[in-house]
């Protein structure tokens, strides 16, 4: 009995376990599925920013012929292949170094300034050149050829350690061959009687590392390799500062590329995520809502999986301007912004299974507009006008004046070459079904231009294409059903006490009886006043209406629904 008993027991202990465990593996499911994060396959572990570039298709130019870089725990100095990042060489003091292309310089008491040798010309000072002598054999690596560039070096040989696909010990800096070759004879073999030297000639992919104290720590040059500097560790104080200025410091690794025709372009090589940290603080207020900053975050990454590659031909997919989105590095980053963006990881906006294409702009004044309008794109369903009720009216630019005078109006136009003479008259000839300006007429003494879709707005550097235009020579006559309509007097037939006379505009003004009175009315305008709503090109998600459906209670994916109709968020 008390076996059978026991038994028993022992049967219901073990299908008390069974159904406890199956109970908490279904509770973990659930939980676990709470939190799983759905994401787009197709986005990149990593982006190329180009920080510092010279591009003539856009009229940036930033590239720089030297910078210093340091990190708080130290440097790694390489280069990157298939394989990943291979170290050559390590600073673990902290100390700045100087990042300078090999090229031909005078130092003078301003610093460094480049010259170029075959003007025939060699500038006065000290010069540095890019000629160079090799000392001896190859090396297998850094630490095969160190005992004997200490041994250089004590003898008061200056030498210096290069990676050109392998290793080798060169020295010098000379204006030409001759020099290199007067130096050999005069200067390096006497001192360590080698008997194996050849001149190593100038070339525009060689980079140099200096130390604090100016001595040559690395020379570089590949032909299959791009020269990288990565921090010593990668938490937050391994960011990598450029030129000691601590509003330049940026996560990630620095690429350095020596471009045909350029000075160096300096390439930020990082993390995704880790670049939307440094983007999204400058395009929305880290103070907005929570999941405004989300929708934003997923605006911003869906902005730079569509455009990878955009500069693609300065080998870097985006630049940290309004050419492509603002990005200023880790001291732009705020605790917000960069929650939003973890936790939207890896989310994009998507139309029919690939990336969309996204636009977001400050505010709509009310609604925004569709692509056609603004660019005259076609084939973008989703980039079309909608409501946007939810932008408060307080929000900044979402009602705007501004007041040109015709003179003024007319040297915008004459020093951007459009010579039409006196300013006569600027009107409104088409508007989209949002009201907003399609077409715009400038009429002059001499001419006309005619202004279509988004230059409307960029024809005076205006808020928006949404405002209507008055001047100081409008008046209101009653139309035929009665109504106001607004008109101008010049060449207008109106009836005098001498009978119906056609106004001239050369009479300059007129005076007309109104209901509140007499009144002198120009007959060219001599003053333009815009009246208008919003800020921006109005494509796709305003910023502040965002804000404003946020604080009414909608998630992030409902908001990036709205303002692109049709769309997914995955």
């Amino acid at each position: 009995m008390v076996e059978s008993l026991m038994s028993n027991c022992k049967s219901k202990t073990i299908m008390f376990r069974l159904i406890l465990s199956l109970l908490i593996m279904y509770v973990s499911v659930l939980f676990s599925q709470s939190f799983i994060v759905y994401a787009y396959e197709g986005i990149p572990e990593k982006v190329r920013i180009g920080l510092m570039f010279n591009d003539p298709q856009t009229g940036q130019y930033s590239a720089v012929s030297s910078f210093t870089v340091d990190s708080k725990k130290g440097l790694q100095f390489g280069y990157f292949s298939e394989k990943g990042f291979t170290c050559l060489l390590k600073e673990p003091s902290g100390n700045a170094v100087t990042i300078r292309k090999d090229a031909f310089f005078v130092k003078g008491s301003d610093g460094f300034s480049e010259f170029n040798p075959s003007s025939g010309k060699v500038p006065s000072g000290e010069v540095i050149g890019a000629y160079h002598i090799k000392i001896g054999k190859d090396y297998k690596d850094y630490s095969a050829l160190s005992k004997s560039l200490a041994e250089m070096k004590q003898k008061g040989v200056n030498a210096y350690a290069v990676y050109d696909d392998g290793w080798q010990i060169w020295t010098g800096f000379y204006v030409d061959e001759k020099e290199a070759k007067k130096a050999i004879t005069n200067q390096i073999d006497p001192v360590l009687k080698n008997g194996d030297y050849s001149v190593v000639s100038p070339s525009e992919s060689r980079i140099v590392v200096l130390s604090k104290d100016g001595q040559v720590m690395l020379m570089f040059d590949s032909l299959y390799y791009a020269f990288q500097v990565h921090p010593e560790v990668s938490d937050e104080t391994g960011v990598l500062r450029i030129n000691g200025d601590d509003g330049k410091r940026y996560r990630g690794a620095f690429e350095i590329l020596r471009l045909s025709g350029s000075d160096m372009t300096v390439i930020n090589v990082i993390n995704i995520e880790e670049y939307l940290y440094g983007v999204v603080p400058y395009e929305i207020q880290a103070s907005s809502h929570p999941e405004a900053l989300k929708a934003q975050a997923v605006a911003a990454r869906t902005y730079t999986v569509k455009n990878l590659n955009k500069y693609k031909r300065l080998q870097f997919d985006l630049c940290p301007t309004v050419y492509s989105q603002v990005y200023k590095g880790f001291d732009g980053e705020t605790a917000a912004t960069n929650k939003a963006v973890d936790e939207t990881k890896g989310k994009i906006v998507t139309y029919n299974g690939k990336p969309a294409e996204v636009f977001y702009f400050s505010s709509s004044g009310g609604r925004t507009e569709d692509v056609r309008n603004v660019w005259g794109s076609e084939g973008y369903p989703y980039l079309v006008s909608v409501e946007d009720k939810y932008e408060s009216g307080d929000s900044w630019h979402y009602n705007w004046e501004v007041s040109f005078t015709a003179q003024q109006i007319k040297q915008i136009m004459t020093d951007r070459g459009i010579k039409i003479g006196d300013i006569l008259g600027i009107y409104i000839t088409k508007r989209s079904e949002a009201g907003r300006a399609t077409e715009v007429i400038v009429k002059g003494s001499h001419g006309e231009k005619v202004y279509t879709n988004s230059s409307t707005r960029s024809f005076l550097n205006l808020d928006s294409q949404w405002y209507d235009i008055t001047t100081d020579a409008d008046i209101f006559v009653k139309g035929n059903d009665g109504e106001p309509v607004k008109t101008q007097l010049a060449g207008k037939k109106v009836m005098t006490a001498s009978g119906l006379k056609t106004v001239s505009p050369a009479n300059g003004k007129i005076n007309v009886v109104t209901s509140s009175g007499l009144k002198t009315v120009s007959l060219i305008p001599t003053t333009y006043t815009f009246k208008g709503k919003g800020w921006g090109h109005a494509v796709g998600m305003s910023q502040e209406g965002a804000k404003g459906m946020a604080n009414a209670g909608f998630t992030y994916e409902e908001i990036l629904t709205h303002y692109f109709p049709g769309t997914k968020v995955e």
